[in-house]
């Protein structure tokens, strides 16, 4: 190399980086790096007045209930959203609008309205945007945000996949 020259890092005869397990790994670290950190959103999010509310259906089994709850518990643990309530579609309480009114009264101008259901049915397409429609002509001042149903996204393939192999290692004993 010539003198004053910098030395240029090159992986042109390395294949390191590129075997599976390398790069599964290097994903696991940055999963764990980066999934507790609070979001920069979520603290302009207060800011802002944007209160959250995680919709579910909601059930007679109490346990069923707290999913969202706990869900909750998590997405503010992880992500810092300072507002953010449970509402459920029928068969227990808080209902929509009441989760609304508590948000409202928090302050929030904004309200980001997550339906927490997997498939995009007749709750999901019909029955929530009429809702929210309903919400928004009693406060006229609150800007209302429908954000998508969980659907199909990698990451519940990705726990489908978890409990499979659960399910594997119990079968395996």
């Amino acid at each position: 190399m010539a003198r004053g020259r910098r030395k240029i890092w090159s992986c042109k005869d390395c294949s390191w980086i590129h075997k599976k397990k390398v790069v599964d790994n290097i994903f696991d670290l940055l999963k764990i790096k980066y999934s507790h950190q609070p979001s920069v959103v979520s603290a302009e999010s207060f800011k802002l007045k944007i209160g959250i509310i995680i919709l579910g259906h909601g059930s007679f089994l109490k346990q069923a209930n707290e999913t969202i709850i706990k869900a909750i518990k998590e997405i503010k643990k992880r992500r810092g959203f300072a507002i953010i309530e449970p509402a459920y579609l029928q068969l227990c309480k808080p209902d929509l609008h009441t989760a609304v009114e508590k948000i409202i009264k928090k302050g929030c101008k904004k309200v980001i309205i997550v339906p927490f259901f997997l498939f995009k049915g007749n709750h999901v397409s019909r029955d929530i945007p009429k809702t929210i429609a309903k919400e928004a002509k009693l406060y006229k001042n609150v800007r209302f945000v429908y954000a998508k149903n969980l659907g199909q996204d990698h990451r519940i393939s990705d726990i489908v996949s978890d409990r499979i192999t659960e399910a594997l290692k119990g079968i395996r004993k």
